[in-house]
């Protein structure tokens, strides 16, 4: 797949549809501390492309969760083909000093194992105590999400101009 022309990145995901009118239920990105710009495009992926969509309305529910409207969306049929998808935001609407440093700047990184093959796409930073991991998602599985754990035995070498990660993975972890 080649790189997107525009960096994207992960800021909800769509948990179910609510209602008979087109909302969904969206849970908020660990990471994501901002606002959603209403003005502008969110993108959620169909056949490995980001697709643009605008809203039409959107309001918190709870402190990680909110309903959201899209033009273009009517149904709960519509609904149930984005479940489970990331919502994607160009990464020029979040602000140079809103960015955090740290595990959570390599959200978007591809990760391979040591011998070159692709396992998929760091999509989350889980800031567990004791136990920070990525939420990668597969490429061989497309809905489930791989937790890894983030430690130095794992983590072999970061690119940063390719963006991509090298790691030796756990004996059992991919069959999980």
């Amino acid at each position: 797949m080649s790189e997107p022309a525009i960096d994207l990145l992960p800021v909800a995901k769509v948990i179910k549809s609510f209602g008979t009118k087109g909302e969904m239920l969206i849970r908020y990105s660990p990471r994501f501390k901002g606002e959603i710009d209403e003005k502008r495009p969110v993108f959620i992926n169909y056949d490995g492309l980001p697709v643009p969509f605008f809203i039409e309305g959107i309001s918190p529910k709870g402190t990680d969760q909110a309903l959201l409207r899209l033009e273009g969306v009517f149904n709960e049929t519509q609904i149930a083909e984005i479940t489970g998808e990331f919502i994607y935001i160009e990464s020029v609407q979040i602000q140079e000093e809103d960015e955090e440093q740290g595990p959570a700047q390599f959200i978007g990184y591809t990760l391979s194992d040591e011998t070159g093959k692709v396992i998929g796409v760091i999509r989350e930073f889980y800031d567990y105590p004791g136990n920070p991991c990525f939420g990668i998602s597969r490429n061989d599985k497309k809905e489930e999400e791989l937790l890894l754990p983030i430690h130095e035995e794992i983590i072999v070498a970061i690119n940063d101009k390719s963006k991509k990660i090298t790691a030796r993975i756990p004996e059992g972890l991919l069959e999980l």
